[in-house]
């Protein structure tokens, strides 16, 4: 039995990922939440390559060696790790074993990796939803606003 594997024995391990680019309040409160729910609570933040192929070229804002820094800072959060492809999600089920996987309500279950070897929660935001690609689109509406009131000058 390894090192990791003695350490989470008898604990009940949960896993979640998300990008967590330009952390907001409401990604703490998702975390702290799962958190409640279990033992040890380990975060995979997606990799600067896999932010950049389902949100484009212009993302992540922050790089993800700072976002692996924030999330694994975070006292709700047991520990977190650069989770950059599909194997590396496989690799972290097979060396942690987690019972339970949190995602929030943007994901539905059947679309799940992982759920064929743990229980799947939907995590319910309790309070208005919001993203960080709804933060950078409301930026992005405001600074196109303000150049067009100011070409109006």
């Amino acid at each position: 039995m390894g090192l990791l594997t003695q350490a989470l024995a008898g604990r009940k391990v949960v896993l979640t990922s998300g990008s967590y680019d330009l952390f907001h309040s409401l990604h703490l409160v998702f975390l702290e939440r799962c958190r409640r729910l279990c033992d040890v609570l380990i975060v995979g933040v997606d990799s600067d390559d896999s932010i950049r192929e389902r949100k484009g070229p212009q993302r992540p804002l922050i790089p993800e060696h700072q976002r692996v820094a924030i999330v694994g800072a975070l006292a709700c959060v047991d520990g977190a790790f650069v989770l950059g492809s599909v194997e590396g999600f496989e690799e972290a089920m097979r060396l942690l074993k987690p019972m339970v996987i949190f995602k929030n309500k943007d994901f539905k279950e059947e679309e799940v990796l992982g759920r064929d070897r743990a229980r799947v929660v939907i995590v319910p935001d309790l309070i208005q939803h919001s993203s960080t690609s709804g933060i950078v689109e409301e930026v992005a509406r405001r600074m196109t606003s303000a150049k067009g009131t100011a070409s109006e000058r």
